[in-house]
């Protein structure tokens, strides 16, 4: 159960930092929205505000991605630990209950 528990608490760890802003005028990488530096872009007469916004979007958004990952992954390899220790510990007691009623 603990490594289901950790495997949640690193998906959750992922999710609040993918909900952070990349820049002052950026999204996120999970809301990947930079309007702000797209009007910037407009009103300015196209500085680059919205691309270098994306392109920090982009590479933030590799660590948030794995962290999400690694807490699925280890979520499910606690479900799958936690099945294979249940049919285990059923397995041998129903070997030895078998082996009274014979």
């Amino acid at each position: 159960m603990w490594i289901v528990a950790a495997g949640f608490d690193v998906y959750i760890l992922g999710f609040v930092i993918g909900l952070q802003p990349s820049g002052p005028l950026c999204g996120s990488p999970l809301f990947p929205n930079s309007r702000a530096a797209e009007q910037l872009d407009f009103a300015q007469g196209n500085v680059g505000a919205a691309a270098t916004c994306y392109r920090t979007i982009e590479a933030d958004s590799v660590p948030v991605w794995i962290l999400m990952a690694l807490g699925v992954g280890l979520v499910l390899t606690g479900v799958v630990v936690r099945i294979v220790r249940i049919r285990l510990f059923a397995g041998s007691a129903g070997d030895g209950k078998a082996g009274q009623a014979l």
